[in-house]
């Protein structure tokens, strides 16, 4: 007799509805997948017959196929367990259950139990897309599904839960859902006030958190590049509920949630030997890279020009469209990457050019070779610059100087308020922070007064920006003329946008 399942899987971030076909025969005993399926899925035959053994299931003598549909594309992973034994089930009369409005997902243990899977977060998110009324997974992925509403979710332990309920003719226990509930990030961190001086580049760190703006800090070591960096975490606003569920289902993908949803903002902190697959993604499985796993939240890299060169310019394209495409061999997915990058660097190999401490011990030459590592369109699209000196030891042991908790949840206040000035602003459109503001919108949404219009236009004319610098500093001043809680930019606001432009000409990192 023939029986149908369903379940589905994970192409990038678009699910694809599976259905699993299980027929027996008179023939040659043997259970036969079919359907471009997988190592892993192929050995679900053994896991299978086992596992049905141990729930007291008595296996029939025939020739047994199982089609994973549609067979054109590759199957990978154990997650069809679940749904191929509930076939078999329904193909040896073992259970009489209606599954046409269910789809089944998890991994069988050789006892009968269900193993957590990855990717259950969109998975269960596209069910109702694919149009399913319930969802039935393993009991340890329920807690990333908690707050989903949508549908009905049915958290399992163990194959004989579902044959009991089924045949006793009961339902099977429900998940109910619970209300999202932001975390602010780090409440119990105060890193920006905990940084001594830097007054300029603390000021750059507030814009770009408020208006999720990329921020690029060039300093000698030890000047506080990395904690202000660090610190940018502690100023953001918190997750919604959309953002949550984005955000969790990339960390759901690499199998990276542990305690159900990620509630505060991804902090993502690179190291320079990291390779080009491991930044944007791909691989057999074409997993989501580290653009990726910063979305929503901030992508760090320090030693910025101590990456390759060609690791570098491959960021190009998701800082300018907010995601990445992947082709490979295997197939060709595109993930989200709106990320606010922050980079840190040195001004040479040595670290020292410029410093009021240490004499530089570069060559001219090596100099140059080492800030050409970082191209004029990268620097482009860089909305804020800030050149940074050290703190001179006498302030740093400055007793008279205490960490200022009071305006610290000020400047958390102040990126809250701007950043729902936007959301507020931006509600029918498809992007809303300043940052993502599109190049054609750009006079709807950034409005001069005229006096600031001409300064604006000389700034740029004396400067020489390119077109995009025009307009990433149209947007930085939209982002501190909300900070000023201003609904039209200001002149003081072109001012000080402008002040994190006037310390890099060209492509040469020089401190003044």
């Amino acid at each position: 007799m023939l029986a149908k399942t369903f379940s589905a899987m994970m192409v990038g971030l678009e699910a694809l509805k599976i259905e699993v076909e299980v027929d027996g025969n008179r023939g040659t005993p043997n259970l036969i997948f079919i359907g471009l399926t997988s190592k892993a899925t192929e050995e679900a035959k053994e896991r299978m017959t086992v596992a049905l053994q141990n729930c007291g299931v008595r296996l029939r003598s025939k020739r047994t196929v199982v089609n994973l549909a549609p067979a054109d594309v590759p199957k990978s992973g154990s997650s069809f367990d679940l749904a191929i034994a509930v076939g078999l089930l329904k193909m040896y009369g073992e259970v009489q259950a209606e599954t046409d409005d269910t789809l089944f997902f998890g991994e069988l243990s050789l006892d009968g139990r269900l193993k957590k899977i990855r990717g259950a977060l969109p998975l269960v998110i596209a069910a109702r897309k694919l149009g399913f009324q319930k969802v039935i997974i393993p009991a340890e992925n329920q807690n990333e599904v908690r707050v989903i509403d949508q549908v009905q979710i049915f958290p399992l332990r163990h194959l004989s839960e579902y044959i009991e309920a089924t045949k006793k003719r009961v339902s099977l226990p429900r998940l109910t859902p619970i209300p999202f509930v932001a975390v602010p990030q780090r409440p119990d961190q105060n890193l920006i006030t905990a940084v001594k001086g830097q007054e300029r580049a603390k000021r750059a760190i507030l814009i770009a958190a408020a208006g999720a703006h990329n921020l690029l800090l060039c300093g000698p070591p030890g000047s506080g590049k990395s904690m202000l960096a660090q610190s940018m975490t502690t100023l953001l606003p918190t997750l919604t509920k959309k953002e949550a569920l984005e955000v969790s289902a990339l960390y759901s993908l690499n199998g990276m949630l542990t305690n159900g949803l990620c509630t505060t903002r991804p902090f993502r902190s690179l190291h320079h030997t990291i390779s080009a697959t491991a930044l944007l993604g791909g691989g057999a499985k074409l997993k989501p890279g580290e653009v990726t796993l910063a979305h929503r939240g901030v992508l760090f890299m320090d030693e910025f020009l101590e990456f390759p060169p060609h690791i570098l310019e491959t960021l190009r394209q998701p800082l300018e469209t907010k995601s990445i495409y992947i082709s490979r061999q295997s197939g060709s997915v595109t993930f989200p990457a709106a990320f606010t990058l922050i980079a840190a660097t040195n001004p040479c190999p040595c670290g020292y050019k410029g410093s009021l401490i240490k004499n530089c011990r570069c060559a001219p030459s090596r100099i140059e070779k080492y800030q050409q590592r970082l191209s004029g369109p990268l620097l482009d699209r860089f909305d804020l610059k800030v050149l940074i000196k050290e703190v001179a030891v006498e302030d740093l042991t400055d007793k008279d100087v205490p960490y200022d908790d009071a305006n610290f949840s000020t400047l958390q206040q102040q990126v809250a308020f701007s950043r729902q000035k936007q959301i507020t602003r931006y509600q029918h459109e498809a992007f809303f922070t300043n940052a993502d503001i599109p190049a054609a919108d750009i006079g709807k949404w950034c409005v001069f007064t005229k006096d600031a219009q001409k300064l604006f236009r000389y700034e740029s004319i004396k400067r020489k920006v390119t077109g995009r610098s025009y307009f990433k500093m149209t947007k930085v001043s939209r982002t501190i003329a909300d900070l000023d809680n201003s609904e039209v930019i200001q002149e003081a606001h072109v001012r000080e946008a402008f002040e994190y432009q006037l310390d890099t000409i060209g492509l040469t990192l020089e401190l003044v």
